[in-house]
């Protein structure tokens, strides 16, 4: 006879489960975790809720990138990068300023390979291919960009050309020299180097001759310059072999890597110079001046080790640390004691390598990606080992993992307390498609899931600002490819992507028609599109909202109406009519005609609509007021293991068993699919049916049952939604039989 067990899923904390765990039933993972968990968003109590939808804020003029600016709790603003253009929003997408070009040099191949670190109304931007940039906060409405300029000494200073603050490097070898016309200070100073070494370039930019500082302003040759000698030169004209340029400059190339950590500036990973280390002088942010190498001054050192590392990344965290693309580094200093030219020192931790997407700071680690984009790794630090570790956080998931470009977190919003890190992935198999990891370090949870949107879209650039999170979307439009920048909403309350607010049509502008009407007929004209039956409108001067039973044409654009109820009071003439209920609604143009958008009021799902030609949709079931939401839908996929169970004669690995009945717990559900992988499953769906005609449905909690016919040796369950509504699955019992 049949024999019957009972498996019970208590949680799905550990997300999505690479398809190579199907066979490993002994880990713990594989009992909390899925085969598929797609646009779910993992809850700290074990159970899922449908990942919130974003909220259409604003169209952007081109391909972007968002970072944040934050300056205080309640002044936050998103920094729009495109093709060589700042824009400037609000949380709410409203334009804060736009279109500012001046000094924007970035590219849009650049977008994702810009580094930045903001230090109260200032974001430095580095490439290393770009001159640094300063984004400069001066009101709550007004930015400013500009280059980033080495501080003067105006102290030191000949016809105009004044000493630097710029860090040096000596960038040639010690075989080529350089000999003056004159040592001494003065304009017009011909500086001829031994072989091929100056390019245009350089005029405007310095080199350094045994300390002494010369600003070149002329180009001759590949070996000749002039320049202005501002200090006279030990050793007279040379040949010398002690000279250096400047580390950062339009020949050499710029900085990768910027941070700020105990009250200096940080510069990291020029060009030319890729693991050379610069740190501005204690609180002076532009002055890279070595000086005697006192404790306040500024450090210039380079990382050695048996291979060239090109400094990618710095963060301060509770050390400085270096990310590689060849190993992680970390500057060691103890809590009393600041990190000085005498003291600095870098020590190699693992050897794996970061991509360019920048890590960020996460549940007591730093997050990275592998340098080959396929894993990610946490680098924490361990007490007992005096070390840090790069443990792979996506070993068990690792499939939801593609070269991510982009990284951000949020320690929870408004309605929720959970915790995530966010890696936008870019490489083909999920380019645009967000994996999304959730962490409980103390409580040892860890989980994976992936969000994507509607069908040929991708999202494009994703930030963070306290508890709000924003994406730049990619839409196929019928007019052709748009970049919109979106809003996540901060629980499943928000059901449909891109997601706007309609208002009902009001056919023209009816009016009341002849004065002293009453009983329940109204004449109305005015009016360019013939009312229906069932909606609701109100008369200006009466707050009665009356029901249309019946529509009679009279003459163009005048309609006698039949009411639910007399009127209240006589109108009078030409007393505007107000559409409160409607089947006609405007929608938001950003759509487009022809697009196809879900509708959602309330707790209810209205069904799937096109868009006409004058940007509105034509609701089918029932008319409705002003505040539909509509917008793109997305499928959450929740697809358990293979349901094994170990019973006395050992696993049921392998034999054919059937999922008699499944039980699942809801929360605040309002639509809910689910089937077995057999043969024979059959899609169910819970729907309500004792409602009041008219009225909102109410969300739906506690455990539905459902019953499967059909055998399978590696049967599963898939929970999934035909409609955009809310739906919070805490947890699954199954019934399954074996022969």
């Amino acid at each position: 006879m049949p024999r019957k067990v009972r498996q019970v899923f208590t949680n799905f904390s550990a997300g999505e489960l690479n398809p190579l765990l199907n066979a490993r039933t002994d880990a713990k993972a594989y009992f909390e975790g899925a085969r598929q968990c797609k646009n779910w968003y993992l809850l700290d109590e074990g159970g899922v809720m449908r990942r919130p939808a974003t909220q259409f804020t604003a169209e952007l003029p081109a391909e972007s990138r968002i970072i944040p600016f934050i300056f205080s709790e309640d002044e936050t603003a998103l920094f729009v990068l495109s093709n060589n253009r700042l824009d400037v929003y609000d949380s709410d997408g409203v334009v804060i300023e736009s279109n500012i070009t001046a000094n924007c040099n970035w590219t849009t191949a650049q977008l994702f390979e810009l580094n930045y670190a903001q230090f109260g109304d200032t974001v430095f931007l580095t490439n290393r291919n770009n001159a640094i940039i300063q984004i400069k906060r001066n009101s709550a409405s007004s930015f400013a960009v500009s280059l980033y300029a080495f501080e003067l000494d105006e102290d030191v200073v000949v016809s105009g050309a004044y000493k630097t603050h710029a860090p040096f490097y000596k960038y040639e070898s010690p075989t080529v020299t350089v000999t003056l016309s004159s040592a001494a200070t003065g304009t017009g100073r011909t500086i001829t180097a031994s072989s091929d070494v100056w390019t245009a370039d350089y005029v405007g930019h310095y080199i350094r001759v045994d300390g002494s500082q010369i600003k070149i302003t002329a180009y001759t040759s590949a070996t000749v310059v002039e320049g202005t000698i501002i200090v006279t030169v030990d050793g007279g004209a040379g040949p010398h072999n002690d000279w250096q340029e400047e580390l950062f400059s339009a020949p050499r190339g710029y900085p990768q890597a910027v941070s700020f950590h105990d009250n200096r500036l940080f510069f990291a990973g020029g060009r030319d110079a890729p693991s050379v280390v610069v740190a501005s002088q204690i609180g002076g942010y532009f002055n890279f001046d070595t000086g005697t190498g006192l404790a306040n001054e500024a450090i210039n050192v380079s990382i050695t080790s048996d291979s060239v590392n090109e400094i990618r990344h710095l963060l301060s965290g509770r050390n400085l640390q270096i990310f590689t693309d060849a190993g992680e580094f970390f500057v060691p200093q103890t809590a009393d004691q600041a990190i000085t030219p005498a003291t600095i020192a870098f020590l190699r931790q693992t050897p794996y390598g970061c991509n360019r997407a920048n890590p960020v700071p996460f549940d007591g680690a730093t997050i990275f990606t592998s340098k080959n984009g396929k894993s990610i790794r946490e680098y924490v630090y361990s007490d007992l080992e005096q070390a840090y570790k790069s443990n792979s956080i996506s070993v068990l998931s690792s499939q939801v993992i593609n070269n991510p470009k982009q990284l951000t977190m949020m320690t929870g919003n408004e309605e929720r307390p959970e915790q995530f890190a966010y890696f936008l992935n870019s490489g083909s198999t999920l380019d645009g498609q967000i994996a999304v990891f959730h962490s409980i370090r103390d409580e040892k949870i860890a989980g994976w899931t992936i969000w994507n949107t509607k069908t040929n879209d991708k999202f494009h650039s994703i930030t963070s600002i306290n508890e709000f999170l924003f994406v730049i979307t990619l839409r196929v439009l019928p007019s052709g490819n748009k970049y919109l920048l979106e809003k996540f909403g901060n629980d499943d309350s928000i059901t449909v992507d891109c997601s706007t607010l309609t208002t009902v049509y009001q056919k023209g502008s009816p009016v009341v028609k002849g004065a002293s009407q009453s009983g329940a007929t109204l004449l109305i004209d005015g009016i360019t599109t013939a009312p229906k039956i069932l909606e609701t409108f109100s008369i200006a001067g009466n707050a009665t909202i009356y029901t249309i039973q019946a529509v009679t044409n009279t003459d163009t654009n005048e309609y006698s109406l039949q009411l639910d109820q007399s009127l209240a009071a006589s109108p009078a003439d030409n007393a505007v009519v107000t559409i409160v209920k409607g089947f006609t609604h405007t929608v938001n143009a950003i759509y487009e005609a022809t697009n196809v958008v879900e509708a959602v009021y309330g707790n209810g799902a209205l069904g799937t609509y096109t868009i006409d030609a004058n940007s509105r949709i034509t609701l089918t079931n029932a008319p409705q007021p002003t505040g539909v939401r509509v917008g793109y839908n997305f499928t959450p996929i929740l697809e358990t293991m293979p349901i094994d169970k170990e019973i006395d004669t050992g696993p049921l690995t392998g034999q054919p068993r059937r999922i008699n009945k499944a039980i699942i717990d809801i929360s605040g559900g309002l639509d809910i699919t689910m089937k077995a992988s057999d043969i024979g499953a059959k899609e169910l769906v819970i729907q309500q049916s004792n409602f009041t005609l008219g009225s909102d449905l109410s969300a739906e909690s506690g455990k539905k049952e459902f019953n499967f016919l059909g055998y399978s040796k590696s049967p599963t369950i898939t929970i999934s939604q035909n409609e955009p509504l809310p739906l919070k699955v805490l947890g699954l019992a199954m019934e399954i039989q074996f022969a």
